[in-house]
């Protein structure tokens, strides 16, 4: 799952190096398992939280935000295997945020300077985060 684009989807990855994959595919140097559920694990960026953000993912269930690229695997003790359930079934606990900046204008009665505003004044920012789930991207990634 890639916050930035908003989107998720399969990847191929190949067992004897999978772990080395998933580096690569998170793009970090440090991973952390977080528990999805009794048979799965999502595998993120440990330091992914200590940078400014653009994006990042709520996970159903888990008490902080999760940043930078996301693996699902199932875990046999020390073994990555394919996650036995559906893509569909974990977009469905998966929240892409990100954070926006609203303009925020002066009304006609409250602006700063004396004498008459032809246009509108910014006076500021509002920021909100907005939530959407993953949008699904078909092809494979190797």
């Amino acid at each position: 799952m890639d916050p930035e684009a908003g989107t998720i989807q399969a990847a191929e990855v190949a067992a004897p190096i999978a772990f080395s994959q998933t580096y690569r595919l998170i793009g970090c140097q440090l991973v952390e398992f977080v528990p999805f559920d009794t048979n799965h694990v999502l595998i993120v960026d440990e330091e992914g939280l200590c940078e400014g953000l653009s994006a990042f993912t709520v996970f159903d269930g888990y008490p902080q935000p999760l940043a930078g690229k996301i693996v699902l695997a199932s875990l046999d003790r020390s073994h990555l295997l394919p996650p036995q359930i559906s893509i569909e079934e974990v977009a469905m606990r998966m929240n892409v945020c990100k954070p926006v900046l609203d303009p925020v204008f002066a009304k006609a009665d409250e602006h700063p300077f004396e004498g008459l505003v032809l246009g509108r004044e910014l006076i500021g920012f509002q920021s909100r985060i907005t939530r959407a789930q993953p949008k699904f991207v078909t092809e494979v990634l190797r």
